[in-house]
């Protein structure tokens, strides 16, 4: 059932948390918007826990963005086809799905489409840590299907570190949502750490097995390097060099969630609250 005063609190919520994205340069001002449909559904419509790890995601993802960012900029400018700060697409990307659920969950409150959401957010928030940790690793990444080394931000490329880091999101997330549910609720359920470990492990792998296979990458003629950007950084336009046209990182971030969010799901249609 929908609650009116619910709805209007996390409006007000997600303007306020949104703002304060866009001040600290994380989002856009159209990712400021996409952060408000995002933060509104979620927990005007999910309700307070899903509301929670929205903002867990978030502040987390955000703050990781900002961490030695120094560092990570010439990989960014090189590889990524857009810098830290989210834009609409991005936001919509990790947290279209999520919002979607959410408004499922209002009019069927059924508990695999919480662990569905709850595999989402895992997924985008493991992503999101492998990118922002990973990128820092001294060793050379791997591609996921051949074990080859490439550059640092190859999409495909994963390391010891990102995966560490792939596995402390999604087991964020988790906790997070245990720890919601004990203090809101009152019937937390180990299952919730479990679906959300599997589910935003599968989740990220999936982001990563996608990037090295069909996601569209493009190669730079002037500064002969790998790259997601149509225009590279030189200001020379770009070649296709692989992957589908059409498949970008945002696309990818949107199909791989979805593959978390499946995770997730099963694993509590198949497990329940028996693990309590």
């Amino acid at each position: 059932m929908l609650d009116p005063l619910r709805l209007a609190l996390s409006l007000g919520f997600s303007v306020l948390i949104g703002g304060l994205g866009y001040w600290r340069y994380s989002l856009t001002l159209s990712g400021w918007l996409g952060a408000i449909v995002v933060g509104t559904a979620a927990a005007g419509l999910g309700g307070w826990v899903w509301g929670i790890l929205v903002v867990v995601f978030f502040v987390t993802s955000s703050a990781l963005s900002h961490w030695r960012r120094a560092a990570k900029e010439q990989v960014a400018a090189d590889k990524f086809a857009k810098t830290e700060r989210r834009d609409w697409a991005q936001t919509m990307a990790n947290g279209g799905a999520v919002a979607g659920l959410a408004l499922l969950y209002a009019f069927t409150p059924q508990p695999w489409i919480f662990a569905a959401a709850l595999g989402v957010l895992a997924t985008v928030t493991a992503d999101t840590w492998a990118t922002e940790v990973g990128t820092l690793s001294t060793r050379a990444p791997r591609l996921i299907t051949s074990g080859r080394q490439v550059s640092v931000g190859t999409s495909g490329g994963v390391t010891a570190l990102g995966l560490l880091a792939t596995i402390a999101g999604s087991l964020t997330i988790g906790v997070a949502a245990y720890l919601a549910q004990w203090l809101l609720e009152g019937q937390p359920a180990l299952t919730t750490i479990l679906a959300a470990l599997l589910g935003g492990t599968a989740g990220s792998l999936a982001d990563s097995l996608l990037g090295a296979t069909a996601q569209a990458m493009r190669f730079c003629p002037h500064c002969e390097v790998e790259t997601e950007r149509a225009i590279h950084r030189c200001g020379t336009a770009t070649e296709h060099l692989r992957g589908w046209a059409w498949l970008d990182n945002d696309w990818v971030n949107l199909l791989s969630s979805l593959v978390g969010g499946a995770v997730a799901a099963s694993i509590w249609l198949l497990i329940g609250q028996s693990i309590a």
